[in-house]
């Protein structure tokens, strides 16, 4: 039976992205900063089946000792980014059917400020949100834009965000009964006080004594994704994430990292189905396989790779510029970005500097996929078929709309013949359309422990 895959499209509230390629003839976001740009492109996704628009986030940028690189600026490598989160509203009026992953950090956020948020944006978007959640990149930015104390080692990090998301998960599953709401006229009564309750909560990182203000929204609990895959982000993800973002180029790699995190969905208590991953793919179409892999070769040759390695300092703490062409990082370690590392590190068989520069100019970490619309199906098609994925986040290439034009125009249609792209596109909340129950989380998942307590130590 052919499966049907989930399509996202992966983005940053920034004018160059993954691809360094802000300044390709095919590129246009010069207006990046302005709602017009991001509806037309919401609208364009929604019409196109995509499920969902993921907008990533950057609180820091890259820096390289004591400052910032100057290609960082030159280039825009990270460098300007605006905040994602004021998106949502504005184009969950633009579009009725798409949804919309945010990114925030469990290092730079309070637990209570984000929970509300989210409630705020589930109820605005009609349940179409989902919470990204993350540790956070560029640390040595982050701690001096921040005014935190140093970095925090990367597994104690997720100590942290561990707690973080069981607090949030206390206000939104525990915080207000069903029917707590009550809105009646004639006895001024707008919420039943004995169905509002009181948390508490005592922990190693975070305080909270009192009352979750923000009413039930639809899911109560945003869709929850993870994109960490070291041991300590697996770890996470098998208790709390609905759905992982991966990025492995290496069909049998990704095969493996499936097939664990559904392992340890299980050893939570959950089902291998809760749990559903997406790989992120750059897909260039060409009308013959010689012009794909000459748009390819012309999209890997727009950026410096002086602008690459910034791009991968920022997301892993380590300087490729710094080291030998030559040399590997099999045995470079990191606070920073653990899993972005390890995509590098294979032992005997790790890659060069130099190659690594040559593999991460226009596409850092996922999946990259050539040729016609029908080869690029095809692949598609492969690498489902062996990794056993639910879906794809498609890689910014160009920018703008022209990054999903061909994708939307040429391979969606042929992915629909095949059954792997519903007739008729997704609709509803976003646990709904992406893990296919819903709208409030599974009796399985932990945050459903939570639900209509009067108080939670």
């Amino acid at each position: 039976m052919t499966k049907q895959i989930i399509l996202g499209a992966f983005e940053e509230f920034t004018p160059n992205f993954i691809s360094n390629a802000w300044h390709h003839p095919k590129s246009d976001t010069r207006d990046f900063a302005t709602l017009p740009y991001w509806q037309h492109m919401a609208r364009e996704l929604e019409a196109g089946g995509f499920d969902f628009l993921f907008l990533a986030e950057a609180l820091g940028y890259p820096m390289s000792g004591d400052d910032i690189p100057e290609v960082v600026v030159r280039e825009a490598v990270q460098v300007p980014v605006h905040d994602p989160m004021t998106l949502v509203s504005g184009l969950a009026a633009t579009v009725d059917r798409l949804g919309f992953v945010v990114t925030a950090s469990t290092t730079a956020q309070q637990p209570y400020l984000n929970a509300r948020t989210y409630t705020s944006l589930d109820h605005l978007t009609a349940g179409r949100i989902a919470w990204n959640i993350v540790t956070s990149d560029n640390q040595v930015a982050l701690t001096r834009l921040l005014g935190l104390h140093g970095i925090a080692p990367h597994d104690e990090r997720y100590r942290r965000a561990t707690e973080f998301v069981e607090l949030n998960l206390k206000l939104w599953e525990g915080a207000w009964e069903d029917d707590a709401v009550v809105y009646d006229k004639a006895t001024r009564t707008y919420a039943d006080p004995e169905k509002v309750h009181r948390i508490r909560h005592e922990g190693e990182y975070f305080r909270y004594d009192g009352y979750f203000p923000a009413i039930p929204s639809p899911q109560r609990t945003p869709l929850l994704l993870q994109a960490g895959t070291s041991s300590a982000g697996r770890a996470f993800a098998g208790r709390f994430a609905e759905c992982v973002f991966i990025q492995d180029r290496d069909l049998d790699v990704a095969a493996r990292v499936v097939a664990d995190l559904r392992e340890r969905a299980v050893a939570n208590g959950r089902r291998p189905q809760d749990i559903k991953v997406i790989d992120a793919v750059s897909i260039i179409v060409g009308e013959t396989e010689e012009e794909a892999q000459r748009l390819r070769a012309e999209l890997d040759a727009t950026p410096s790779m002086e602008a690459a390695a910034a791009l991968f300092m920022g997301w892993s703490g380590v300087d490729l510029m710094s080291f030998p062409l030559d040399a590997t990082l099999a045995e470079v370690s990191t606070e920073v970005g653990k899993s972005m590392l390890g995509l590098f590190q294979r032992g005997d068989e790790s890659p060069t500097v130099r190659e690594i520069l040559q593999q991460i100019t226009t596409s850092i970490g996922g999946m990259r996929v050539t040729g016609t619309a029908q080869s690029v199906a095809d692949q598609l098609q492969e690498i489902v078929d062996r990794t056993d994925i639910d879906g794809f986040l498609i890689e910014y290439t160009y920018g703008g709309i022209a990054t999903y034009r061909d994708v939307i125009d040429q391979v969606v249609p042929l992915l629909r013949q095949r059954g792997m792209v519903p007739e008729v596109p997704r609709s509803g909340t976003m646990r709904e359309r992406i893990v296919g129950t819903g709208p409030r989380l599974p009796e399985s998942h932990p945050g459903a422990a939570y639900r209509s307590v009067p108080a939670q130590a």
